[in-house]
């Protein structure tokens, strides 16, 4: 039965991380090497005329010199100054990558310029970022910048900037970019995934901009994309601006809001009717000298689980055990709000001599009201949504904890009086 209880909350745990959590991963494919090799022996290019990535120095310095014959190529050396087989990390103003990076990137700086290979990926924060036409990122580049202009290869782009500029370059697989301007005068191999105000192909006049996947793109206006640039699908999505945004409309997400709330906590109050209603009889127990106890109940519960949770992982013993604690831990969270709730609407009736079920139940909604207005107050809104938050953990806690029997506790103070 514990087993089943368990699995049915572990799944319970997944689907609400799943719905309340929002991540964003970088795809980090693997590559067929062995197809890249046989493509660059038997001079294989892609579509657009791009010779596919080399791991090997010396078939890159051939591939080159075999289309510029006449054109001297400096491959660098492997020597502890043009080759660092580790990750790098730099800050400075400007600095220039001229060596191979056999390893992750990780820069800081003003100006950067990439003219040689990065193994791995780049992460790069500047004013101005520029890969040169003898820069290839074997990985990701995660760039946050002002202007990026990418005359080289980039596997997978992650950017943030005012102005993105793919200048005869190549990205070789997807693109995932946020920006003002996006200028492509290069390639992109796969799909494009665009959030921009302006979108412009062969700014240059000399080369052709295309995309060979899919373009998603969001706007406030939709774009005119020039034929034949897109091989795939173009895929258009609205941004919503701010300016639309009525007053009619806020009005309607808080009336939403709240009741969603107040739905929430009858429904907890109606199951605490059904099988627990010696919780309910006993909400005073918890207010008044009891609340600061109460509230250092809620306090260790919301510190302590997700701590002995954590070195239960880590040290591999009774996971199950510490998955099912970590599933009731979220559940608990969930339920604390309508738990204070009911806590405080049930001392407000006995206070007002309300002792039916149907008035209790109108002082409910009342009561609710009241808390959910008080958690959307600025500022100090969300210390007392924290405040509800611990005080609900701790009346949940206080109610499991076991209680002293009193006629025991009689029975012990008559024998010290016949003592």
């Amino acid at each position: 039965m514990l087993k089943n209880i368990t699995k049915i909350i572990s799944i319970f745990l997944v689907i609400t991380l799943l719905l309340s959590t929002t991540l964003v991963f970088a795809e980090n494919e693997t590559i067929d090497t062995g197809i890249i090799e046989n493509q660059v022996n038997q001079g294989e290019t892609t579509e657009d005329g791009i010779m596919p990535i080399s791991t090997d120095s010396n078939e890159l310095e051939n591939s080159i010199s075999e289309e510029n014959p006449e054109e001297e190529v400096d491959v660098p050396q492997n020597t502890d100054d043009s080759y660092k087989k580790s990750d790098v990390y730099l800050a400075g103003d400007n600095i220039t990558i001229d060596y191979i990076v056999d390893g992750n990137l990780f820069i800081c700086a003003n100006t950067v310029t990439i003219s040689s290979q990065i193994g791995g990926d780049a992460f790069i924060m500047a004013k101005n970022i520029v890969i040169e036409e003898g820069g290839y990122i074997f990985s990701n580049l995660f760039a946050m910048a002002n202007d990026i202009d990418v005359k080289g290869v980039v596997y997978d782009v992650y950017a943030l900037s005012n102005n993105f500029t793919i200048s005869k370059g190549y990205v070789y697989r997807d693109f995932r970019i946020s920006c003002n301007t996006l200028n492509i005068n290069g390639s992109v191999g796969r799909n494009a995934f665009v959030n921009c105000s302006n979108i412009n192909f062969n700014t240059d006049g000399n080369s052709n901009g295309i995309i060979y996947g899919d373009l998603n793109y969001s706007a406030k206006s939709e774009i005119e994309i020039p034929e034949n640039i897109v091989t795939g699908k173009v895929n258009y999505s609205n941004i919503e601006n701010n300016a639309d945004i009525t007053v009619s409309s806020i009005i309607a997400s808080y009336i939403l809001d709240l009741g969603a709330f107040l739905a929430f906590v009858i429904i907890i109050w109606l199951i605490c009717l059904a099988i627990a209603p010696k919780f309910l009889d006993n909400t005073n127990n918890y207010v008044g000298k009891k609340t600061l106890s109460i509230l250092g109940y809620g306090l260790l519960a919301l510190l302590a689980i997700p701590v002995a949770c954590i070195i239960l992982i880590l040290l591999q013993l009774t996971s199950a055990f510490s998955l099912f604690l970590l599933a009731a831990y979220i559940l608990a969270i969930v339920l604390s709000k309508s738990l204070f709730t009911i806590t405080a609407n049930n001392y407000v009736c006995s206070k007002l001599k309300i002792d039916k079920k149907l008035p209790i139940f109108g002082m409910l909604i009342v009561s609710g009201a009241i808390i959910w207005a008080l958690t959307k107050i600025p500022y100090v809104g969300s210390i007392i949504s924290l405040i509800t938050i611990i005080l609900g953990l701790g009346i949940l806690v206080a109610s499991i904890l076991p209680k002293k029997n009193k006629s025991v506790e009689v029975e012990k103070v008559s024998e010290k009086e016949n003592d």
